[in-house]
């Protein structure tokens, strides 16, 4: 099979990223509070990222202990009583049940709205939800500077939690990182949908020239969450809820449904190959099945080393991607599947394990799901 060359614009190297996988190993090596496994737990994630088995593919399932406490993302918190959100966030965390290989962790979580905020777009919180008031017009004469201003409040807030929340989980549970957006969905949140659509085909440009800029200010968002994290000692995941050796992102594009692969491979394609070669390790976030005409392109980018599969609401099955699936497989890649209870088994039986993860999204009653573990664990 023919791989073609994906061309990228430079990539801004990351001087730190061998420290950083340093002490991301040596994190790993330790038992967590909240996790005493994680050295074994560990060593899973990390065969699942360069497509072997210690004993079982990935599975993780997290849920709360009884009925008694409410889980909220607390967004309502974040900006104007953060030790108050760190409060409820951990009592949240430590509430939870882990089945398998599900990670203990709290999450600086400014919902899809981190990067739009800093870009000076107006942004709403409530509790559960965070969203962004789309502002360039037409012809882009209002475009941002496509820079961070120091003084930002989102910035400002986000060190100063990523600082906090690192010292309290360190040796207990793990930061796990915001979503800072690919660049597509950062101009889909400030452009607007159908504008951004209209431009795609009439302005390719001037999209294309706009999703370059974005490049320095997620390098910059990226490069200050793995610092002020791991000079406090606490390990880093990212929000799919991977643990990897190394430093690694999740390019995503969600406006790709929207698109057709020829606007797709000519503006964005280019900029999630130079993010992932800028790490070296990447999982792509495919969303639902209008998104998946693009699989071709993105497994012709060798630094995406895995693919999330997250079926959507029109398929819910994971079942329906199963040939999609055996694709990336073959084209030596890991998967990570969103996937109900009653598909486990059948997935097990159609896939290769080596670089299999599963992620539950629903659960059988009563003792059901540890019985399913047990199904799962004889299985290999």
């Amino acid at each position: 099979m023919t791989t073609r060359r994906i061309e990228h614009p430079p990539v801004t190297p990351m001087p730190e990223k061998a420290a950083w996988a340093k002490k991301l190993k040596e994190i790993a090596s330790q038992p967590l509070e909240f996790r005493p496994d994680f050295p074994e737990v560990a060593r899973r994630h990390e065969a699942w990222w360069r497509r072997e088995m210690i004993d079982r593919p990935l599975m993780t399932y997290g849920r709360g202990k009884g009925a008694s406490r409410k889980f909220s993302k607390h967004f309502d918190l974040l900006l104007d009583e953060p030790e108050r959100w760190l409060e409820e966030s951990f009592k949240d965390m430590a509430a939870v049940e882990r089945l398998g290989d599900e990670l203990p962790n709290v999450r600086v979580d400014f919902g899809p709205v981190m990067t739009g905020g800093l870009l000076g777009a107006k942004t709403e919180f409530g509790s559960e939800t965070t969203w962004t008031h789309a502002f360039i017009d037409d012809d882009w004469s209002n475009a941002p500077e496509w820079r961070i201003d120091e003084k930002n409040r989102f910035w400002v807030q986000f060190r100063k939690l990523t600082t906090m929340l690192a010292q309290h989980a360190r040796g207990r549970y793990l930061v796990r990182g915001p979503d800072y957006g690919g660049s597509a969905d950062v101009l889909l949140n400030i452009r607007g949908s159908e504008g951004l659509c209209i431009d795609c085909l009439e302005k390719p440009d001037v999209v294309k020239n706009a999703a370059d800029a974005i490049y320095p200010l997620w390098h910059r968002q990226f490069t200050e969450t793995y610092r002020r994290t791991l000079a406090e000692g606490a390990g880093l995941i990212h929000w799919i809820g991977l643990w990897s050796n190394e430093p690694y992102m999740i390019p995503a594009c969600d406006f790709n449904y929207l698109i057709g692969p020829k606007e797709f491979n000519r503006i964005f394609l280019p900029d999630i190959a130079r993010q992932t070669a800028t790490v070296g390790r990447g999982v792509f976030h495919l969303d639902g099945w209008g998104a998946a005409k693009h699989v071709d392109a993105l497994l012709d980018v060798p630094d995406i080393k895995a693919i999330q599969i997250v079926p959507g609401a029109g398929t819910p099955s994971a079942l329906a991607w199963l040939d999609i699936l055996k694709k990336i497989q073959k084209r030596r890649k890991a998967v990570a599947i969103s996937c109900p209870h009653d598909e486990v088994m059948k997935l097990c039986d159609e896939l290769r394990p080596e670089g299999l993860g599963l992620w539950l999204t629903s659960a059988p009653p009563g003792d059901g799901l540890d019985r399913l573990f047990e199904q799962f664990c004889r299985r290999f």
